[in-house]
This record gives C-alpha cells, structure tokens and sequence, in this order.
C-alpha cells in the first residue's frame, strides 16, 4: 500500500474534522516519515478489524462488533482519522446498546468514513 500523506498540506477545515495527519504527527512527537510509517501499520490493524467487524456483523454478533469497533476507534484517533473514529464510536455504541437499527446505520457510517478516508490519502480499497 502505497499512500499519499498530506502532512504539512494546508488541508481545508472540513477535511480537518475527517482527518487531520498533522495534528497526529504532532500528537506522536514524530516527523512525516514516521508518521507514514505508523499509518501504514495502523492502516493495515484497520483493515483487519473491519474484516472482522464485517463477519461478526453478518453473523449478529454484537459483543464482537463492539469490540472491533473499540479497536478501530482507538486505532483512527491516533492517525487523526476522526471521521473514521466517530463512525467506529457509534458502531460500538450501537453494539453494546443492541439495536439492530441503529447499528446498521452505523454499519453504513463506517463504511463511508473509511471510503472517505481511503480518497483523502489514496489507498486503493479492496
């Protein structure tokens, strides 16, 4: 995988409330190419556990979608993927409240969040 990292871009605000790498980098305490470093292993923990969420959704279970969401909101705030990290807040909050509506929804969410997220940086989504 191979992205492109606007780090050091002057990124519009509303792209700033989906991601803002800068603010991570600066979080971390680390330069542009250990950030690029750290969001690529990030990325790939993230892809992982969306697989995972994705079964453990068609399965119905719930007590595992939360915990993959935890994960992956966890994971998202560190890169300053915050679109992603409130997408994944409320899967895990619909989880563990059980409401299927309401966990579709965000089911949908986060699908749209990590798209969102993918054009922003230019990961190809598989």
């Amino acid at each position: 995988m191979k992205a492109m990292y606007p780090c050091g871009a002057s990124l519009p605000e509303d792209v700033l409330s989906v991601f803002d790498p800068e603010g991570a980098r600066r979080r971390m305490g680390v330069d542009r190419a250990g950030f690029g470093r750290v969001f690529e292993h990030i990325w790939r923990e993230v892809s992982e556990r969306r697989t995972l969420i994705d079964a453990a959704w068609q399965a119905g279970d719930f007590k595992r979608i939360g915990l993959q969401a935890h994960t992956i909101k966890s994971a998202a705030a560190t890169i300053g993927a915050e679109g992603l990290c409130r997408a994944a807040a409320a899967v895990e909050r619909a989880a563990e409240a059980g409401d299927r509506q309401a966990l579709d929804a965000a089911m949908a969410a986060l699908r749209t969040a990590r798209e969102t997220l993918c054009r922003l940086v230019g990961i190809q989504q598989r």
